[in-house]
């Protein structure tokens, strides 16, 4: 049993460092970093937020996150907002030119999502995602078991 848990562990593994790439590759074809495409990715489906958010969504450093952000602000692609109740608080958004290169990478990524997704039935989706899921929070859970 504990070889056949360990087989399907390094398919699953592979699958999702595959997955993984998909995205990466996607990147490269858009000639930009991995963390600035998901950062489009995020501020398209998101219409607000800050970096605390883009650092909890994309589970990457703060120095990282300010880094893309960075480059995205010297580049004219977003802004950035005092929020009304705290100065330091800034919220992220798309400028005009931002929302064109959103159109042009992050929004054909979602599309591509979104066709590969509705090959699977509304039950698939909806067990890969509790699996998925159920999975994550499983293995979570054993790693903060690890002294």
């Amino acid at each position: 049993m504990a070889g056949n848990i360990q087989k399907q562990i390094v398919r699953f593994n592979f699958l999702f460092k595959r997955y993984d790439d998909i995205y990466r590759s996607a990147a490269s074809k858009f000639d930009m970093p991995e963390l600035v495409l998901w950062i489009l990715y995020i501020l398209r489906e998101k219409d607000k937020c800050t970096q605390k958010d883009l650092e909890d969504m994309l589970f990457h450093p703060k120095q990282s996150i300010h880094s893309a952000l960075k480059t995205l602000i010297n580049s004219g692609y977003v802004e950035l907002e005092c929020s009304g109740e705290n100065r330091r608080n800034k919220y992220i958004h798309l400028t005009e030119k931002g929302i064109v290169l959103s159109e042009d990478t992050a929004d054909k990524i979602v599309r591509a999502e979104n066709n590969a997704f509705a090959t699977l039935n509304d039950e698939q989706r909806k067990t890969i995602l509790r699996l998925f899921e159920q999975f994550t929070f499983a293995f979570q859970k054993e790693i903060q078991r690890i002294e």
